[in-house]
């Protein structure tokens, strides 16, 4: 790697989307990150074989080359640990199912000058310049996020009505190893991702956040009152811990 494909940690502040996403250096997946929370540069190797690399922001480009040159060995052996674990699939699914809305959609592919995704009576047609990953992942995840807002949201608040734990606000998004979050301000944000879980998980992940509401920590007080609401959360959190393991690449691609 020259210090030419890997710019410097202003430079790579520029590669963040409006959502946090971050654009991808060069066609090896390696993601370069800056943190202003972080102190020392630090690798996550996703299970679908994508590295990134998170930086402070005073880490210069040499610095991050030296840190990557140090570890390739160890990444390697990981990424190829994941690629055991993982299940063959092609680059672009012929479907995609949603066990928590017991949905499976079909997926049809065309090439046009625009690039987008409609649902259609339980088939989704993506058009893109050009039928491949780069231009049609995205257009999944999208369509994933919206549909996450579509169900939801009406289910963390009737889940909410259930628990009597109500949240100020819910925002859908779509993150790579996090199921959910919940904010000191009463806000919850929930990973799209659930949607391709069973539905048992799906609520789950919602309860779960939800009773971050009461309790803002993992403290015995916050996992008993989990357990009054989902009795079977440990079998549950052993699956979704697992579950990103074998995560389709659209998604976290």
């Amino acid at each position: 790697m020259s210090n030419s494909t890997v710019p410097t940690a202003e430079e790579q502040l520029g590669l963040f989307d409006q959502d946090g996403a971050i654009a991808a250096l060069d066609e090896s997946d390696l993601r370069v990150r800056v943190s202003g929370r972080a102190r020392n540069l630090k690798i996550q190797v996703y299970p679908h074989g994508g590295v990134e690399i998170v930086a402070p922001k005073r880490a210069r480009p040499k610095d991050i080359e030296a840190f990557v040159t140090e570890n390739r060995e160890w990444i390697r052996k990981t990424r190829s640990k994941f690629q055991q674990l993982r299940p063959p699939e092609p680059t672009l699914p012929d479907e995609i199912k949603l066990p928590a809305l017991k949905e499976t959609l079909r997926l049809h592919f065309m090439t046009a000058p625009t690039a987008k995704c409609k649902e259609q009576g339980g088939l989704l047609n993506i058009t893109a310049p050009e039928l491949s990953p780069e231009q049609c992942w995205p257009l999944l995840r999208d369509w994933l996020k919206k549909k996450g807002k579509q169900h939801l949201v009406s289910e963390t608040f009737r889940l909410a009505e259930i628990t009597g734990l109500q949240p100020a606000r819910v925002h859908i998004r779509l993150q790579k190893t996090r199921w959910g979050s919940c904010s000191s301000s009463g806000t919850i944000s929930l990973n799209a991702a659930s949607l391709l879980r069973p539905a048992e998980e799906m609520r789950y992940v919602i309860v779960h956040e939800l009773c971050h509401l009461q309790h803002m920590n993992h403290s015995r007080r916050y996992w008993k009152l989990v357990e009054s609401f989902v009795p079977k959360y440990r079998k549950i959190e052993q699956t979704l811990d697992a579950a990103w393991q074998t995560s389709p690449r659209w998604l976290i691609g």
